[in-house]
């Protein structure tokens, strides 16, 4: 039986269909539902590099890059939310996190006691995963329960 069910998400249009489907799920198991942004480690923008400069504003490029990354990330999170309340099911919840994509949705489904993985098969990181692998690929090979990939 499911019971829970760690829908990650990156905002490309795979995962809003794997959203979808974790969402039509939950609702037919009565199954809570928690959906995942895992925030890649990335670079400043080179525009607030400049800004900073020009304005003579002390960066702390490690905070920075992450306050500006957990502000997309909980954006999109609430997105996610809220579209899934609106469908009506109301056992939900949402979290950003750090780190590699994979290993951290593999280290958050088992921490929550998720019992169902559910992730597009081609998110934002096409080219990347492209050359090395992609996140829903090492998720479904490295995962202990049941794994989706949408496409």
């Amino acid at each position: 039986m499911i019971k829970k069910i760690l829908a990650a998400i990156d905002g490309s249009d795979h995962a809003w269909k794997a959203l979808d489907l974790a969402t039509e799920m939950a609702e037919q198991h009565k199954a809570e539902l928690l959906i995942l942004h895992v925030i890649p480690y990335q670079e400043l923008p080179e525009a607030l590099h400049q800004f900073t400069e020009i304005e003579h504003v002390p960066l702390d490029e490690e905070r920075a890059r992450y306050h500006y990354a957990k502000t997309l990330g909980d954006g999109l999170t609430q997105e996610a939310e809220a579209r899934v309340r609106s469908k009506g099911l109301a056992a939900v919840s949402a979290q950003t996190a750090e780190g590699k994509p994979a290993d951290v949705i593999l280290e958050i489904a088992k921490s929550e006691a998720a019992d169902t993985i559910v992730l597009g098969g081609r998110g934002v990181g096409y080219v990347l995963g492209m050359l090395l692998g992609s996140v829903s690929h090492r998720v479904a090979n490295l995962s202990d329960v049941t794994c989706i990939v949408v496409k």
